[in-house]
């Protein structure tokens, strides 16, 4: 199966403005169900410098840097992707892992917010010793208590407002889940990209959680919908916070206030 992806991100300035050095994050992560074909980002204006990046935490990235005063930044990301089916469940889980990852799981079971005593009870009614069923069954009742709601803002419900609210982002509801786990002593990661439903004709970035298991790795899991990833999935950045997948990150030097306009077509050609 093929997929073309068409993302199409703008910020308008009021004023004309210094853009500093950018970080775009339109990279497809390494994964074994997923080919990119061909890949291309435009930006506009042309920078006067740009070049592929690795970040910390092994994110793709392309950073550029410009010099000269603009009243527009657009980033426009082409590409052609081929998937394959995905069985999220070829695994065996173990008591340990076979190699020590202590120290690198770590950045991934730090609690950014004390949990509150009611979302805490709320947690303990879902029990289950096999990882793998528990954290199923957390995404399934996180997906029956909270309607979806689309967000196209960068901030994010802090997980105690997130549970007292009825509706969320797929962000605050993959953040939420993910401090759940942590609670629970899971390692959980927060990822951000694409996931293409056939049923819809206009997509938007998406946002989910990828937990890891002794054995398994990291697998993946969608508070949203309330299953477990498919390959219609497409991962562009993972971090241990939110704020480190933001496909376009940068600031600028002026006086202009910016207004953000963003566009995603996923088509299947095959």
């Amino acid at each position: 199966m093929k997929l073309k992806i068409k993302h199409t991100t703008s910020y308008l300035y009021q004023d004309k403005v210094f853009p500093e050095p950018h970080h775009l994050y339109f990279y497809p992560q390494n994964r074994s169900y997923l080919t990119v074909l061909d890949h291309t980002i435009e930006i506009a204006p042309k920078p006067d410098g740009r070049a592929i990046r690795l970040d910390v935490e092994n994110n793709s990235y392309e950073q550029c840097w410009f010099n000269n005063l603009t009243d527009q930044l657009t980033v426009n990301v082409l590409m052609t992707l081929e998937v394959s089916e995905l069985n999220q469940f070829n695994f065996l889980v173990e008591e340990k892992s076979k190699t020590n990852h202590t120290s690198a799981i770590k950045l991934y079971l730090e609690h950014q917010l004390l949990l509150n005593e009611e979302l805490v009870s709320w947690l303990e009614d879902v029990e289950n010793n096999n990882p793998v069923q528990f954290v199923g069954a957390l995404c399934h009742k996180i997906h029956k208590k909270w309607d979806h709601t689309t967000s196209y803002s960068p901030d994010l419900l802090d997980p105690n407002s997130c549970f007292n609210s009825d509706a969320a982002s797929c962000r605050d509801l993959a953040w939420m889940m993910i401090q759940m786990l942590r609670h629970k002593g899971y390692p959980a990661r927060f990822v951000s990209g694409y996931s293409y439903n056939p049923e819809i004709t206009g997509h938007e970035l998406h946002a989910w959680v990828e937990v890891w298991v002794a054995g398994a790795g990291w697998i993946g899991i969608d508070p949203s919908s309330g299953l477990f990833i498919t390959e219609l999935y497409i991962p562009l950045a993972t971090s241990y916070h939110p704020v480190n997948t933001l496909p376009v990150q940068g600031s600028f030097r002026g006086n202009g206030t910016s207004e953000l306009q963003t566009k995603v077509d996923i088509d299947l050609i095959d």
